[in-house]
């Protein structure tokens, strides 16, 4: 880098002038030096473009008439062997300090631009001190020189040197000693002028002991060096930029400073009688005195500071707790408060026996509107729905927003039950008017959950639970608008909660079992396969059937473990049928039924290999059913299926015709068979046959196999032959039959059974 470059060369030079000796070339190594300071800094500021170039012309200025200074300085000494005092060199050097000054004066003015009056008390707190100290061995010995015979100007000229010194030392510390000045520039910029502060000082000290020039020069010299090279840096311009911080503040670096100054008056004091040249006494009082009033006034400015700052503190924190309790698009109350509210209220209720009721108002289908509307109308529809809540319940009741479309008022009331159904009954009217976001004209549906506290011993979770079982009660109710969870549905929660229990030990200790129902061909009666039924045997002996737990499992995990214990169990069973028998099961099936939330996992196909490679079993024997609505519920059902197909699986549409899918979707479906549902069998309305003669035709122009289910008596069958359906199941021929059953053969037999006629 240049400014490394010019450092090297600078610190080269000077150990050249060293090697030199006094007279004409080393004067001109000395100017050599000086002048290139003044072109350093001339070409760092166009070089580095910084956006305020004023301040380094200022310092390129006072360098040169320091440089003119020590030129005519060197050519009385050496062409004229005169050295004259004062001279022009004086003027010059006079001339740089306020040069200098006015260079530091604008950097500090173009860093802070308003006026900072702790940085400034700050710097007069160091003019001041260090001033006593330039008076006290500088300025007062030479100005009591006049018995001497030194002439007024010599003592005028004299005193000017540490007047300008110590004036830009207090502008350097001033500039120095604000946040943001750590940079290497600022270091090189405190070099420099300290070099030349430092050298001056001695120079115009009356008794300085060591040999001029070999010692001050060296100071000058790196004086010069130190300019050029901080103005090649490329940090350069960053010391006219605004710092982020407010200068004023106390750091380590300030309060160093203003230290060191503060005791500079009783140490100069002190220091001055112990080496037997006493200071004047109204000079050291006339300091003490000064020093201490800034000192004093800098501690009101820092007094005034700590004010600001808790003030700004105490703004923070109640901006930092609004935020976190307030929900950003209504201005509710977040999920989080409103909990700690819940539990506030909850602790009071215990002390006064007062009651605590929560209303949970959810908009009924909302994520349906925002698809079609668009997020903006939506949030249009959550702003206006917080404003009729708002309206409705009025200021004595906290509100919050639960997320998405879930909002919750709080209720705190003697009577809390009948206070929330008041509510509810007020929110409901509140919200049953058309919202008219951007013109347009919405109808939205409110749903009601109601919960309050049934002993003291409740939390703010639980309620909020209750609530959220209450509301989604109401969604399941197409005339319900809203639903207390009383101790009625406390005891079925309790109920469906213990039956989950019971069900999940029964899953993973041999609590379930299947039997298998056969599936026979319509024309001949042989069987081709079997559906896998499944059973719950209960710890009271008592056989549960798919439709009292089945329901229960679905809405937890527990419908995906069992979907994977049948897949194992069925396919272990069929392999132990075959390998027992290869001739009679080597063209049979096997049916197993997937339920919707374990074909939406993702690991429905791992789950469904997993089963086929521990049995041995080849993946043509299985058939995987699924039922019509789980084509409308699972969005990525079809991708499942298709996925399942390729490994070989067999894929049957169970129950076809009760739910969305039309005939013609069945070109687009991964199926194999569709299965009509008994209700078809059944059913007395006209058309019933046409409808089943329909639904084959398409399946089998699709290539399809079609299996009615539920056939029960012979005229049922009749039917179906009539149809060409392909394959049928039910009462009928055969009942679900035990594993062994199935193992020895009992299937085989064609036996009508209209005698019994039962729900399998």
């Amino acid at each position: 880098m240049v400014w490394r470059v010019y450092l090297g060369a600078g610190a080269a030079v000077i150990s050249l002038y060293l090697l030199v000796p006094a007279g004409p070339v080393r004067d001109v190594i000395y100017l050599a030096v000086g002048l290139s300071c003044v072109i350093a800094i001339c070409a760092g500021t166009r070089l580095h473009r910084t956006a305020s170039p004023g301040p380094w012309y200022l310092f390129a200025a006072g360098q040169m008439a320091w440089v003119m200074g020590d030129a005519i300085y060197s050519w009385n000494l050496d062409v004229r062997h005169v050295t004259p005092f004062p001279s022009a060199a004086d003027v010059a050097y006079l001339i740089a300090y306020p040069l200098l000054a006015a260079g530091v004066g604008t950097l500090i003015r173009a860093r802070s631009p308003r006026m900072d009056l702790p940085g400034t008390i700050d710097s007069a707190i160091v003019l001041v001190g260090i001033g006593l100290v330039s008076w006290a061995w500088i300025a007062q010995p030479l100005v009591s020189a006049s018995a001497s015979g030194v002439s007024t100007l010599a003592r005028s000229v004299a005193v000017a040197y540490p007047v300008g010194d110590v004036l830009l030392l207090a502008l350097l510390v001033k500039l120095v000693t604000a946040p943001g000045t750590t940079s290497t520039v600022f270091r090189m910029l405190v070099g420099a002028v300290a070099l030349q502060v430092v050298a001056d000082t001695a120079f115009a000290a009356p008794s300085q002991g060591w040999d001029y020039p070999s010692a001050l020069d060296l100071l000058w010299l790196g004086s010069y060096v130190l300019w050029g090279a901080l103005a090649l840096h490329p940090q350069m311009a960053g010391l006219s930029r605004r710092p982020d911080l407010h200068s004023g503040r106390f750091t380590g670096r300030r309060m160093t400073a203003l230290g060191a100054a503060a005791v500079l008056s009783p140490a100069t004091f002190l220091i001055g009688m112990a080496l037997g040249r006493p200071v004047d006494a109204w000079t050291a009082v006339g300091g003490a005195l000064v020093l201490t009033s800034l000192v004093l006034a800098r501690m009101a400015c820092a007094v005034d500071e700590i004010r600001v700052t808790a003030g700004q503190r105490d703004w923070l924190q109640d901006e930092i707790f609004f935020r976190a309790a307030h929900d950003p698009l209504t201005g509710l109350f977040t999920r989080a408060y409103m909990l700690h509210l819940v539990e506030e209220t909850l602790r009071r209720g215990q002390v006064a026996g007062t009651a605590t009721g929560l209303v949970l108002v959810d908009l009924d289908r909302f994520t349906a509107l925002t698809d079609v509307w668009g997020p903006a109308i939506g949030d249009d529809i959550l702003r206006e729905t917080a404003r009729r809540i708002v309206g409705a319940v009025g200021p004595h009741h906290a509100v919050g927003r639960l997320g998405d479309d879930q909002f919750i008022v709080l209720i705190e009331a003697p009577e809390a039950q009948e206070q929330t159904t008041f509510v509810a009954g007020e929110l409901l009217t509140a919200l049953r008017s058309p919202y008219e976001p951007d013109g347009y004209l919405i109808d939205v549906a409110a749903r009601i959950g109601l919960s309050v506290n049934a002993d003291m011993g409740v939390n703010a979770s639980v309620l909020l639970r209750e609530a959220q079982i209450a509301n989604r009660r109401v969604k399941a109710s197409p005339t319900a608008s809203f639903e207390v969870f009383d101790n009625h549905l406390r005891r079925e929660v309790m109920q469906r909660v213990e039956m989950e229990a019971a069900l999940r030990r029964a899953i993973f200790h041999g609590g379930l079992e299947l039997v298998y129902q056969p599936v026979v061909a319509v024309g001949t009666g042989a069987v081709n396969g079997y559906e896998a039924l499944l059973r719950w045997n209960g710890s009271n002996g008592v056989v549960r059937m798919p439709a009292e737990f089945i329901p229960i499992a679905e809405k937890s995990d527990l419908i995906c473990d069992i979907g994977r214990w049948v897949l194992t169990e069925t396919t272990r069973q069929f392999a132990a049928w075959k390998a027992a028998d290869p001739h009679r099961f080597s063209h049979r099936t096997i049916a197993v039924n997937i339920s919707g939330r374990h074909l939406a996992d993702q690991r429905i196909v791992e789950d469904v290999s997993a089963a086929l490679v521990a049995s041995g079993l080849p993946a043509h024997h299985l058939i995987i059913e699924v039922t019509e609505t789980v084509l409308v519920d699972v969005p990525i059902a079809v991708i499942r299926l298709g996925a399942l197909r390729a490994l070989g699986v067999t894929i049957s549409l169970d129950d076809f015709g009760t739910g969305y899918t039309s005939i013609g979707q069945l070109r687009t479906l991964p199926v194999d068979t569709v299965k009509i549902d008994r209700s078809f069998l059944f059913s007395i309305e006209p058309g019933s046959s046409e409808l089943i003669a329909l639904i084959t035709a398409a399946a089998h122009a699709r290539g399809m196999l079609v299996v009615a289910e539920g056939v029960e008596r012979p005229d049922q069958l009749n039917v179906l032959k009539d149809l060409d359906c392909d394959s049928a199941q039910g009462y009928l021929f055969a009942g679900p039959l035990s594993s062994d059953a199935v193992g020895d053969g009992d299937e085989l037999a064609f036996l009508p059974r209209l005698d019994v006629v039962r729900e399998g």
